[in-house]
């Protein structure tokens, strides 16, 4: 097999024919910290699977499209669902998707997918099973949206930014946390400064860090 990460744990729901069929027909691309996968309002010719790294999946306001919504990351072995949306009548994207880390990613060609269905019933519920995860995420978005306090918000995204860098620290802006949380840089510079006073968080320049408990 010419892609090893393909024989990962991530992997464990394909069958190794399966395998050897994504080894072939895939071809994998290796993008840089902040990089460009899919854009928004584009249509794309690839179902993205991460190999390894780390990917964010964004939301854009359509009147200002400087201001963006983190909905969730992918994580290795993992698909980008909307990315099959391009295969329906104006397919367009509706969310962009950035790396987050170096990501080696598998670009699956969309015209494959059909055959992929049809040939191997296993892949339905490895599509299954991303859709659910990717939709209880939104939940939890729209949880902590409407029913949740922002500055419970912000903390559960520094700890989930802390859990996917394997650290304590996120080297975040002000301004782009403010971005991904759809809010303005003084709240969430208020917000950071209230969780600091609680003693569940410290800044410094490097960013900001979860204090161990």
């Amino acid at each position: 097999m010419n892609i090893p990460e393909l024989t990962h744990q991530n992997f464990s729901l394909l069958s190794s024919e399966l395998l050897d069929y994504l080894d072939k027909e895939g071809e994998v691309v290796t993008y840089a910290k902040d990089s460009l996968v899919l854009d928004y309002g584009l249509e794309t010719d690839f179902m993205p699977i991460i190999l390894s790294g780390t990917a964010r999946v964004m939301r854009l306001d359509d009147e200002d499209p400087s201001k963006e919504l983190l909905l969730y990351f992918l994580g290795a072995g993992e698909i980008c669902p909307c990315a099959a949306f391009s295969s329906l009548p104006n397919g367009v994207m509706a969310i962009t998707v950035e790396s987050e880390t170096v990501c080696r990613i598998l670009h699956l060609p969309l015209e494959k997918l059909t055959y992929i269905a049809a040939k191997f019933p296993e892949w339905r519920m490895f599509e299954l099973s991303s859709f659910k995860q990717r939709f209880e995420e939104l939940l939890s978005l729209v949880d902590h949206a409407v029913f949740k306090q922002l500055g419970s918000r912000l903390l559960a995204y520094i700890e989930k930014r802390c859990l996917l860098n394997g650290r304590q620290g996120v080297p975040l802006s002000k301004v782009k946390m403010a971005s991904e949380l759809g809010t303005s840089r003084e709240v969430v510079s208020r917000l950071l400064k209230s969780l600091e006073l609680e003693g569940v968080i410290t800044q410094d320049k490097s960013g900001v860090h979860l204090t161990p408990r």
